[in-house]
């Protein structure tokens, strides 16, 4: 279990960078997807057993995948997924 003090200072940090303006903060009700889970997605949730697998990717690259993906909200592996997914489905190897 998390000690208290540390909770406590996580949250007192969060409210520190909200207050400074790093975080948009949207005043009323947010929609959710309805298909959102917290957490990783479990053993298959992703259409099959899947593994890690690490890419190199220039701080632009990473960055530009990043911003799509708070955009979306979706995941940036889920969003690699769909982009590997369409790139080989336009470009099946010969």
């Amino acid at each position: 279990m998390s000690n208290p003090r540390d909770v406590e200072a996580r949250y007192a940090r969060l409210a520190d960078a909200v207050e400074a303006g790093d975080y948009l903060v949207v005043d009323g009700s947010v929609d959710v997807r309805p298909d959102y889970r917290p957490g990783r997605p479990r053993k298959g949730d992703a259409g099959g057993e899947t593994r890690p697998l690490a890419v190199r990717l220039t701080d632009a690259d990473r960055q530009r995948l990043a911003d799509y993906a708070e955009r979306t909200g979706r995941p940036m592996s889920a969003v690699v997924r769909a982009a590997i997914d369409e790139y080989l489905g336009r470009h099946p190897a010969a």
